[in-house]
């Protein structure tokens, strides 16, 4: 009965001895398994990197190749660059040496020519007082004669005054007997009208000489008085002078017209300057035309 324990036991030992062993066989294969399959992959990996070390050889060799290109490039260059700036250097020298030279002949030229300028810088400085002096006389001189011809104008132009302050009192002694020949009656009006029409003449034409005239002449503002009452005395009359001198003139009126160029005027600008004859209104009818100068920039 031992002994049949004894091997039951012994039998039941070494089934779980086998068992184990079973188990730790199949657990070392699929260790071998996974070893081999990570083997495998060492080795796919291994042939790629070897493909990639041949491509990075090849690529070194290549850049190496342009390298020792671009080395005797550069060094050719290099060479280039020391010939180029030696021929500077020399160039540069040569220059500084020309240079030199020409400074020292310049320099020479100009100490002997020194004191050759200056006499005649004075010489010119001499030339310009004695031509200042001669101007300055002429200047003078000609100041002088505008001077007296000023004076011998104005002195004219009293004298002018002072006549047609004369005739104009005359004038108006004529103009009081029109007056006296209008009211009185079986008066022959175109006769009236013709003495009326030459004493419009002759105060139109005192009137152009004080247009020409500077008002500041002594006797203007007077006579330029006296012919306003004048053609006040006309128009109470019936008889009007119409105002046109210094005013513009215009397309359409009815006078007679002579144009002259006058480019100090405005552009497009036409005034009336010149009256020749007056126009004449005898109690709103025109009994006379005008004939006019007109200075026009156009």
């Amino acid at each position: 009965m031992t002994k049949i324990t004894t091997l039951l036991f012994a039998l039941t030992v070494q089934v779980a001895v086998n068992a184990n062993a079973n188990d730790s066989l199949r657990h070392c294969y699929q260790q071998l398994d996974i070893a081999n399959s990570g083997i495998q992959t060492l080795k796919t990996e291994n042939r790629e990197l070897k493909a990639k070390i041949r491509t990075l050889n090849k690529t070194i060799d290549t850049q190496k190749t342009e390298t020792d290109s671009l080395k005797g490039e550069l060094t050719a260059a290099k060479n280039d660059i020391t010939a180029l700036a030696d021929s500077l250097n020399v160039n540069i020298s040569n220059t500084r040496s020309e240079l030199q030279a020409s400074s020292n002949t310049l320099n020479q030229t100009i100490r002997e020519k020194s004191q050759t300028g200056l006499w005649i810088i004075i010489v010119i400085a001499l030339i310009f007082i004695i031509l200042a002096f001669i101007f300055g006389k002429a200047i003078a001189k000609r100041k002088n004669e505008v001077e007296n011809l000023s004076a011998k104008a104005d002195k004219l132009n009293e004298e002018i005054v002072y006549r047609l302050s004369t005739e104009m009192n005359d004038i108006q002694v004529i103009s009081k007997q029109i007056g006296a020949l209008v009211s009185a009656p079986g008066v022959n009006t175109e006769s009236e009208q013709k003495l009326i029409t030459t004493l419009a003449d002759r105060i139109t034409f005192m009137e152009m000489t004080l247009y020409k005239m500077d008002n500041s002449v002594r006797g203007h503002k007077q006579l330029s008085k006296s012919i306003k009452q004048m053609k006040d005395n006309l128009l109470v009359n019936g008889y009007e002078l119409v105002d046109m001198l210094g005013k513009d003139y215009h397309e359409g009126m009815k006078v007679t017209a002579n144009f002259v160029e006058d480019e100090e005027l405005p552009e497009g600008k036409q005034i009336i300057t010149g009256i020749i004859k007056p126009q004449i209104n005898y109690k709103g009818k025109m009994i006379q035309s005008a004939q006019i100068t007109v200075s026009q920039n156009i």
